[in-house]
């Protein structure tokens, strides 16, 4: 619980109080006199003078005076003197507005006004998709815009609230503010599958390379817009991008001063506060303070396996009020914000430096271990960059301290206070006409620092480097086709050989508005710190007849990769806790027989209660011996028939071919399609349990006592046998003798086909419609596991998936619309500990704004997510997500 006590100065009382009279208090007849209001619109891009804008003067939502701009862009306007809403609007233009706009008797106000293109949101200005300003029909990837009025309009609690119906992208909700995100699939728990930036700064948790979303410090009022680029993006940002990049942009203190306040309260207890203010001292100096507080009861889930496990550790004794095993806190609680400077020393050159701090004070997050109760995580960065001309720089820090978060299957604590240092620089010339070049170099090191909790005894040799460096071109061969190439090349010092990523494209514009792209991405992603460090006690496998548990650890592979000897009576080689003396002890290997163990289990039956001393020992033609491989997501041992050694893991290699079509048709229609086909070589899955385990061979060994006792307790004393994990085959490499190894693995060749459509039309100047739907041409790959049988590893998305948004616009009115649904087809999922069908949903979204016609500072909006109630569950081991309803002030000053 948190209490906050604050004190308002007197002076800000009496300011506020002065700026609601000023907004409320209404104009007299006498004001009422002849004015002009003037003035030009013209491209913020290009500063060409925009013909044929509609240009409104409106007053308590009527409109007073209206015209249309001439050849050059201009306006005029004749009103009665007093405060307008100006509203111009072109269809291919961003709708713009400008607010409490006053003019006296006989007085002109005179006004240039830049509108920025766009039709449908369909093509604004990108700067993710080349690392440079450009159209999106003019760019060579597949990318998507969420523009600075849409995220206004919608309450969010992370970013994530704003992409969910984008095309293309898989979004899993596990919480109020929890997700696991991707574009076109291949999703798991704790995903850092998708390169999530903020103002080019990585934005992921450092050393373990996931995506939380709720541990962005933005607030939404900082949110200028969301790009997002489907596909391969290695060429230019280097490893991590391989399933496409999520640019969060913010507002500059320059460009969009003023304070804006916003709170929200609404279901399942929430509460939200959010401000941003922004102003310029002086003409070169720009400063930016913004911070957020949302605090929200989750939706519940009760996992089995922490309930079994706390029932087991109370009846052993446990005190209820402080153990940790399955102690769940269902409060999602934040607290976050952020300074930003901006400087500019001269015309065109910015610098910026900006620091932010997040502070998750509770919320359940998933894990591969199973979930983990989040308590006081803290997330800090610090960034300075500049921009002057085609020259961009920055320097990054990124840290976090996972304060007092532990595990709730078993308890652990889970410690984290990894450091990522980034330096990049990028700048760009023309070679001549119709030649650009854009060229960078990267460097960045990752410190794991975890007392030991998570890379156990590797840490302290645990810390990654990385270089890389990157040259992309654009070579204008025609008028309307350009020709584009990158290539990258990156350094990584666990790796054996630098990994290189090339990219061509051909980009056509037969019309316009129209382009056509054809694409070649090659993009990897590198070995996460857990792939290579990870040493993680995860829980263990117990019996009433073992005498000890068995640990399941989870470990990274080591550079020498993971072998299995073959050398034991010429067979595999297995090691066990209760070799007899005689043997040898418990890094003793042994041939893959059970019946070697036979003293000790005669032992370990007598203490239970079960006397087969008189029994003699039977050799392995009498009692046969079976390979079984726990199922973690289960807890069940099944059977397999061998192991398979791991080499050196390495990074995943992602090939991409893509054509694509983007248009703006008889400017009102939007349309795109991209087909594209993936070959993703050395993909590394989940980890997975990689060491079976050795189990006396149940009908056999019930044959065996039937010899000496009567069949029906043969039949009972053999099952309860056969169910106790005799021994390991464990790798050479292992540290721990008998453990059972969880790990990772490079799979060969997986491949599949894919589709992306979106359309969208302007049914009038108030209202248009969005569609989507994504298409794989499967979610299941055949491999060989780790037994060598062969297996599957599952696209952890649907192959089927769609989107429908419809949105209305009154800027006379202050009123805005908007409903929003998203399908998912039945598919399965398995990652980590989770395993299952996610079955098909459907979610509708609606929001309501409304701009007090009295106060038109101040907008008040009600957003209802899953507004049918349809409770759904989007992620194994996540909770069902049910309705959630808020209503949101917002006001600007």
């Amino acid at each position: 619980m948190i209490s906050h006590t604050v004190g308002i100065p007197w002076r800000l009382v009496r300011l506020g109080c002065l700026t609601i009279y000023m907004l409320v208090w209404p104009v007299s007849p006498a004001e009422a006199q002849q004015a002009a209001i003037s003035g030009t619109v013209v491209d913020s891009l290009s500063g060409l003078p925009v013909i044929g804008v509609r240009v409104e003067a409106a007053r308590d939502g009527s409109v007073i005076a209206a015209t249309v701009t001439d050849q050059l862009g201009r306006f005029a306007l004749n009103v009665p003197s007093a405060s307008y809403t100006l509203l111009f609007a072109r269809l291919g233009y961003r709708a713009d507005r400008r607010d409490a706009v006053s003019v006296a008797a006989g007085s002109m106000v005179t006004l240039t006004v830049r509108l920025l293109q766009q039709a449908l949101v369909i093509n604004p200005v990108i700067a993710s998709a080349s690392r440079r300003e450009e159209k999106t029909l003019d760019a060579p990837a597949s990318v998507s815009v969420v523009d600075t009025r849409t995220i206004a309009e919608r309450p969010a609690l992370t970013p994530v609230d704003q992409v969910s119906s984008v095309t293309g992208m898989v979004v899993a909700n596990t919480g109020l503010t929890q997700a696991e995100v991707v574009t076109r699939g291949f999703n798991n728990v704790s995903s850092g599958a998708l390169l999530v930036l903020t103002d080019n700064r990585y934005a992921s948790v450092p050393s373990l390379r996931i995506n939380v979303y709720n541990f962005i410090p933005l607030t939404n009022e900082d949110v200028e817009r969301i790009e997002i680029v489907r596909g391969p993006g290695a060429a230019l940002y280097g490893p991590n991008a391989t399933d496409g990049v999520l640019h969060i942009i913010t507002r500059s203190p320059f460009d969009d001063p003023g304070t804006t306040v916003s709170l929200a309260a609404g279901e399942r207890s929430l509460l939200h506060a959010q401000f941003r203010h922004a102003g310029a001292l002086g003409d070169r100096v720009g400063i930016k303070l913004s911070g957020q507080y949302m605090r929200g009861n989750d939706w519940s889930y009760q996992d089995p396996v922490e309930q079994s496990e706390r029932a087991a550790e109370i009846a052993a004794g446990a005190a209820p009020d402080t153990l940790r095993v399955g102690r769940r806190d269902e409060t999602v609680e934040r607290l976050s914000g952020e300074l930003r400077l901006d400087w500019r020393p001269s015309d065109g050159t910015v610098w910026t430096t900006s620091l932010g701090a997040n502070d998750a004070l509770g919320n359940v997050e998933l894990t591969p271990l199973g979930a983990a109760q989040v308590d006081n995580w803290r997330y800090y960065h610090v960034q300075s960059r500049i921009n002057h001309g085609r020259l961009f720089g920055q320097v990054f820090f990124n840290s976090s301290n996972s304060g007092s978060t532990y595990l709730l299957r078993t308890g652990d604590a889970i410690t984290d206070r990894s450091q990522m240092w980034v330096a990049q620089i990028q700048h760009g010339s023309l070679l001549g006409p119709g030649v650009d070049l854009t060229y960078g170099i990267d460097l960045q090191r990752t410190v794991p620092r975890t007392d030991s909790t998570i890379t156990g005894r590797n840490e302290g040799d645990d810390a990654i480097n990385e270089v890389g460096a990157y040259l992309h071109s654009e070579v204008e061969l025609f008028p309307n086709l350009r020709f584009v190439t990158a290539a990258r090349v990156d350094y990584h010092n666990r790796l054996e050989n630098p990994v290189v990523s090339p990219r061509v494209a051909l980009v056509a514009q037969p019309g316009p508005q129209q382009t056509v792209r054809f694409t070649y991405n090659r993009a990897f992603s590198t070995p996460s710190t857990n792939n290579l460090f990870l040493d993680l006690l995860g829980g263990a496998i117990s019996s009433p007849l073992l005498p000890i548990d068995i640990p399941v650890r989870l470990v990274g592979v080591p550079s020498t990769g993971f072998s299995f000897r073959t050398n034991c009576g010429g067979g595999l080689c297995m090691r066990s806790p209760y070799t007899p003396t005689d043997l040898g002890d418990e890094n003793t290997y042994l041939p893959l027989d059970v019946t070697l163990l036979w003293p000790v289990l005669v032992d370990t039956l007598l203490g239970r209660g079960y006397d087969i001393s008189a029994i003699p020992a039977p050799t392995a033609a009498q009692v046969g011996t079976v390979l079984m491989m726990l199922d973690i997501g289960s807890g069940r041992f099944v059977p397999v028939s061998g192991v398979a050694d791991i080499p050196p893991i390495g990074p995943t290699i992602d090939d991409v071919l893509e054509l694509g079509y983007k248009a703006v048709l008889w400017d009102r229609v939007s349309l795109g399609v991209d087909v594209y086909r993936v070959w993703k070589n050395d993909f590394i899955a989940a980890e997975r349990v990689e060491t079976p385990n050795v189990f006396f061979e149940q009908a056999t060994l019930t044959d065996y006592f039937a010899n000496f006792m009567p069949a029906d307790t043969a039949a009972d004393l053999a099952e309860i046998i056969a169910m106790v994990p005799a021994g390991t085959v464990t790798p050479q490499e292992a540290r721990d003798p008998w453990d059972v190894l969880v790990t990772y693995r490079n799979f060969g060749k997986v491949g599949y086909w894919g589709a992306d459509l979106e359309i969208g039309a302007m049914i009038t100047r108030s209202l248009s419609v969005q569609g989507s739907y994504s298409w794989a041409s499967r979610n299941l790959f055949p491999v060989v596991n780790a037994a060598g049988d062969p297996d599957t590893i599952p696209l952890n998305a649907p192959v089927s998936k769609g989107t429908f948004s419809a949105l209305y616009r009154d800027e006379a009115l202050g009123f805005n619309a908007e409903v929003r649904g998203r399908w998912i087809a039945r598919y399965p999922l398995n990652s980590g500990v989770y395993v299952g069908n996610i079955e098909a949903y459907a979610v509708v979204d609606a929001t309501v704004g409304y701009r007090l016609p009295f106060a038109p500072a101040v907008t008040v909006t009600v957003n209802a997510l899953n507004v049918l109630d349809n409770r759904h569950r989007e992620f194994i081991g996540a909770p069902e997500i049910g309705r959630l309803v808020t209503g949101m002030v917002r006001a600007e000053f």
